[in-house]
């Protein structure tokens, strides 16, 4: 792996599965580092509008080459930015995504190991340290990592929360505004939601304009249900959808109706997006407001045959839609914008992992990354200046089933991906075999190359490279302890109180 050193210098310093939760985390000091850092500064530092779907896949963007979907706001937002064509969710489901890119951890250093489970207190995240360094923080939409109302300690930094934990329901949400709730909102969830976070950087601007502010906003479309949208979206005819060629064909005719509403949620949340970036140039505040916009995972839609969890009919291995190896589940857009110090219409292919984004974002803003982050800072990337050489591939993993009281799902796995390779195996060898495609050649992942003697070399390299992630991170998949029940990692991970009562 490339730029060993740099991952050593803020390496998890666990390597086991029996380590208490004290020793996996770091102590958090308000006083620390960037807030004394921040009085002294001649420049402000930037503003942070991180916006990200959910179940959002690379490629339904019409930034990513798709000549069907209408995305003309972030196709805008590509061209006035740089384009990420390698990111990876790490853990592609809805909480470990968010855990990942609110600490720069995987799920074993920061107690989200899967849907349902709660943050470990005890750990700096990147609202708290933007907010010790003199930022306003808030957080608006779907936020599955706790249920209201959000207390201070159930907000992990953020002065102000106006969310919801998880609905899969686009239209009459209910959310908690901090304490106070719960307040349902009629329309189409992600417009009522771009209301409030225009309403904050109004507000912003005109009672603390001095200061910077970074807010994330959580849009739960696309995700399903596919055919709860704005009418005025459903403008795509399932004979013209572009079907991944991966798709059996005996699920072809529904894929496509699916995908087809799919495509309408997609173009619904790019009218959205059109109304923020809008904003912000009314405001007068877009050259100094780094915007991103991402997804916490992809969708199979089909692809390779996988249904959704609550397709009984199917084998549990195949009830996932998500949290595979494969690239409609683990690639996703991410498009940053700052026009400070970002040079417009640029594209790289450097492998970008969720665990990423914190240390870049805390870089971009000259804040000091926390001990203990394990994600790598990209800003030399984005800003086009000299730096460490990134790693040339991104970890990938499912720690466990999806929901707490699932016992089967797709089962435990770890990976390896480069630009070109991807291969996972799991920790159950019933669960499924290992995996090992060759992206340039079989983009759409259909010919599984592991096992096969001509490419023996090639599988023993990526062995090799995932060994190294599991040292190089303190990750116990091989060697720490698992829960009886579910074959998960048991380490003093913590259920959400209503799951908790069901489990038991």
């Amino acid at each position: 792996m490339n730029d060993q050193k740099c991952v050593n210098r803020r390496n998890f310093l666990g390597r086991a599965g029996e380590m208490s939760v004290g020793l996996l985390l770091g102590g958090y000091d308000p006083s620390a580092r960037g807030s004394s850092s921040h009085e002294g500064t001649e420049t402000r530092r930037p503003n942070i509008l991180f916006v990200f779907a959910d179940q959002l896949r690379y490629s339904a963007m019409g930034s990513s080459g798709n000549r069907v979907v209408r995305t003309p706001h972030f196709d805008r937002l590509a061209s006035q930015g740089l384009v990420f064509e390698n990111a990876l969710s790490s853990h592609p489901l809805c909480s470990p995504y968010r855990a990942q890119i609110l600490t720069g951890k995987y799920g074993f250093a920061n107690g989200v190991p899967d849907n349902e489970y709660l943050l470990w207190d005890n750990q700096v995240t990147l609202p708290r340290a933007l907010k010790a360094a003199g930022y306003f923080t808030a957080y608006v939409g779907k936020w599955h990592l706790g249920k209201g109302p959000y207390t201070k300690e159930k907000r992990h930094g953020f002065d102000y929360m106006f969310s919801f934990n998880c609905l899969n329901r686009h239209y009459g949400a209910t959310y908690h505004e901090n304490e106070a709730g719960p307040v349902t909102i009629e329309k189409f969830a992600p417009e009522g939601e771009t209301d409030r976070t225009i309403q904050l950087m109004e507000d912003h601007i005109n009672k603390r304009g001095h200061s910077p502010f970074a807010i994330v906003l959580s849009w739960e479309p696309p995700h399903w249900p596919y055919d709860k949208y704005p009418e005025q979206y459903d403008i795509y005819d399932p004979a013209q959808i572009d079907l991944h060629p991966n798709v059996p064909r005996q699920m072809a005719e529904f894929a496509r109706r699916e995908i087809a509403q799919y495509y309408g949620n997609v173009t619904a949340i790019d009218a959205q997006m059109g109304r923020l970036m809008d904003t912000l140039d009314r405001l007068g505040i877009a050259e100094d407001t780094i915007v991103c916009f991402s997804s916490d995972h992809g969708d199979h839609l089909s692809s390779h045959g996988y249904g959704k969890p609550m397709d009984r009919w199917m084998h549990p291995t195949k009830r996932a839609s998500k949290s595979t190896p494969f690239d409609e589940a683990v690639h996703i857009p991410f498009i940053m914008r700052y026009p400070r110090k970002v040079n417009a219409g640029r594209r790289t292919r450097v492998m970008f992992s969720s665990v990423d984004v914190m240390p870049t974002l805390l870089s971009l803003c000259g804040i000091e990354i926390p001990d203990g982050v394990q994600g790598h800072s990209l800003a030399h990337i984005v800003t086009g200046q000299d730096g460490p050489k990134p790693p040339d591939s991104v970890y990938l993993m499912n720690m466990g089933n999806g929901w707490p009281n699932r016992e089967r799902w797709v089962g435990c796995w770890r990976g390896v991906r480069t630009d070109r390779w991807v291969y996972a195996r799991w920790y159950r060898a019933e669960d499924h075999e290992p995996v090992l495609f060759d992206r340039q050649n079989d983009p759409y992942e259909r010919k599984n190359l592991a096992g096969n003697p001509k490419f023996a070399g090639i599988q023993q390299e990526m062995e090799a490279r995932l060994k190294r992630w599991m040292a190089e991170t303190g990750d116990p998949f091989e060697t720490g302890r698992r829960e009886p029940k579910r074959g998960m990692l048991d380490m003093k991970f913590t259920l959400q109180p209503q799951w908790l009562e069901a489990d038991t």
